[in-house]
């Protein structure tokens, strides 16, 4: 990396105006942009091979860029907020909580139809494995809970397969110090499939869950193509700084055989 990931909260300002000049810009001007940002110790090759404006506040949402002086805005309930505006002047929001859902929100439009928001990790001191999906499916939403369409997925048979029987629950993945999220809090989504998201995608804080969870030493990404896509896009920085295993999914879509499976996800434990 050449350049920086922490910035002042007059930095970042600085950094989405450069931003909306180039994305409007012809292709020399761009590059009087980019000079400018390297000025500031921005290097967008850093990040991507090239990024726009959006892409630039789903990193800050993400926590991929961090803001240095953000302690300024810590609220008596020792929650911060970062406001980024987009070019409409409507505001969104990062929320940097304890134990409550570590979402982040970045400037793709909602489907009001179709827009599903996900749930709260189910982490606690202990965990040391953080499994990680895309986003939970409509009976997941309902029930509340992760991986409850069983008939479509096969996540509970293979956590019994590796750890032995018990209930579909919580409590039976903190008694064997796994973590449970997903890389995204929300998007559009019409049904449940992975391959019907349609935008308007906010990704989970997984750093801020790391940090305050650091007995989490590995991470297993669940699905080697849609959650991994989400991974890859909003947390590629985290493959220097933790261990990251990639497992075929879960999702009884996958042809694989679940023994085969098993024998997959086996690896996690290693």
């Amino acid at each position: 990396m050449r350049g920086r990931k922490s910035f002042s909260m007059a930095e970042i300002e600085k950094l989405k105006q450069l931003f909306m000049e180039k994305d409007k810009a012809d292709s020399d001007e761009q590059m009087s942009i980019r000079r400018k940002m390297r000025r500031m110790n921005f290097y967008i090759s850093d990040f991507y091979h090239d990024m726009n404006y959006e892409d630039f506040i789903r990193l800050c949402n993400s926590g991929r860029i961090t803001i240095t002086d953000i302690d300024k805005k810590v609220k008596s309930n020792d929650e911060a907020e970062f406001l980024c505006n987009n070019d409409d002047n409507q505001s969104n929001e990062i929320r940097l909580g304890n134990n409550e859902n570590l979402c982040s929100k970045n400037a793709e439009p909602q489907d009001n139809e179709n827009f599903k928001e996900g749930l709260g990790p189910w982490v606690d001191e202990h965990s040391e494995i953080l499994i990680l999906g895309s986003l939970p499916s409509d009976v997941s939403l309902r029930e509340r809970a992760y991986y409850q369409n069983k008939s479509k997925n096969s996540f509970w048979k293979l956590m019994h397969g590796l750890f032995g029987e018990g209930p579909d629950c919580k409590g039976f993945l903190m008694k064997h110090h796994i973590a449970l999220w997903d890389c995204l809090s929300a998007a559009n989504r019409e049904g449940s499939l992975d391959s019907n998201i349609s935008g308007g995608e906010r990704p989970n804080n997984i750093p801020q869950l790391l940090e305050s969870h650091p007995s989490i030493r590995r991470i297993v990404i669940n699905g080697k193509s849609k959650a991994k896509g989400y991974f890859d896009r909003y947390f590629s920085d985290l493959y220097s700084h933790i261990d990251v295993i990639i497992v075929s999914s879960s999702s009884n879509a996958n042809s694989i055989e679940f023994e085969a499976k098993l024998e997959e996800w086996k690896i996690i434990l290693k």
